[in-house]
């Protein structure tokens, strides 16, 4: 694949910037892993703060879909002892899935993986190389967690539009909302206290483009380290609410983790407000008796919520539960029940639940 033309011609006429490694996610087993990164156009996107400015929270938003992908360029990735060169797609995204060489020994979670462009793009380029960690899932966990961010874990009016909006524009990653109790709801559900932890897959139908912006969310609001898996699709900012491509993107996303994960069952959590029942029904229909449970946090009114009566006894046809709740605490009653979480991690998920309800601001005030 070639340089794309604007690529090109910003290149020819010196205006291009400098070139930058992202790395994505990187996730595996004990056999193979798949690597995703991407290279663009360095974007000068700030760190975030809490008193960010308004114009600068704005800015950063408008960057992260304004600066430009670098097609058709080769990266070397360097993993386990292996070295692999790939090209950049149209988008500047990289994909691959290497063979696990060399498994590290235990079930340390996190690995260590190196990225280097190959070509040369600006005459002040220097070596452009990136830093980023491979997710080696535990076999002897008892079940892998797979979750929706928007509106699950973080606020996000995904179902009113220029709610939605507004806060993206005029929010940061340390500004936004989780939902109360998920924090500390998450990390009991990824360390239940007996030494085998569970990975947890975020799985979302936002572009790649508002990576940076998640990792920072989920670091500085203490929800645990998992993999995030977005959408290839290229959108423009202000057609981010378009959901209609959002559901079988999320179908294939979760279908690669059921068939790399072939011998664990699964435990899906998501929201009311757009189609996490249906996907997730969808799932357990293609895996009987691989979903545990399937817990629904409902937003909105009773007429959004009609359906998922309907959707519960499909999922029960199936053997499978699917539980819709109000707060994080219902959902971890029923963990807790169903020995999920230990009983020593209910009174701290209460007690976050309680403490963040307190802080949070008043009704259409965000």
């Amino acid at each position: 694949m070639a340089i794309g033309l604007k690529i090109y011609m910003k290149r020819k006429l010196g205006w291009l910037g400098t070139p930058r490694i992202l790395p994505y996610t990187a996730y595996g087993d004990q056999d193979k892993v798949m690597i995703t990164g991407a290279v663009v156009e360095d974007k000068g996107i700030q760190p975030p703060s809490p008193d960010q400015k308004l114009w600068k929270n704005v800015l950063n938003m408008m960057k992260r879909y304004m600066g430009d992908e670098i097609s058709g360029v080769r990266v070397r990735i360097e993993f386990g002892g292996r070295s692999e060169v790939v090209r950049t797609n149209e988008r500047g995204l990289f994909h691959t899935l290497l063979p696990n060489d060399a498994p590290p020994p235990g079930h340390e979670e996190w690995h260590p993986v190196r990225f280097t462009l190959l070509d040369r793009l600006t005459e002040e380029q220097g070596s452009v190389t990136a830093e980023g960690q491979v997710h080696i899932n535990n076999p002897d966990a008892d079940f892998i967690v797979v979750s929706d961010v928007d509106d699950t874990v973080m606020v996000s009016h995904s179902t009113r539009v220029l709610r939605k909006l507004r806060l993206m524009l005029s929010k940061n990653a340390l500004t936004r909302s989780p939902f109360e109790g998920v924090s500390e709801f998450y990390r009991a559900l990824h360390q239940p206290g007996n030494g085998n932890r569970r990975s947890i897959f975020y799985v979302s139908g936002s572009e790649w483009n508002l990576y940076d912006l998640l990792v920072d969310f989920f670091r500085s609001k203490k929800i645990p380290r998992g993999t995030l898996l977005l959408s290839d699709a290229k959108l423009s900012l202000f057609a981010m609410f378009q959901s209609g491509h959002k559901y079988q993107q999320k179908i294939s996303r979760i279908r690669e983790l059921f068939e790399l994960y072939y011998r664990q069952p699964f435990v899906l959590i998501g929201d009311s407000g757009q189609k996490d029942p249906e996907i997730y029904l969808k799932i357990a229909e293609m895996y009987p008796s691989r979903v545990k449970v399937i817990y629904i946090r409902t937003i909105g009114g009773r007429r959004r919520n009609r359906r998922l009566k309907t959707l519960q006894e499909e999922a029960a046809a199936l053997g499978t539960e699917m539980l819709p709740v109000r707060t994080t605490v219902e959902a971890a009653r029923h963990a807790l029940e169903k020995g999920y979480i230990s009983p020593g991690q209910i009174g701290d998920i209460m007690e976050e639940q309680e403490k963040e309800e307190q802080m949070q601001p008043a009704p259409g005030s965000d």
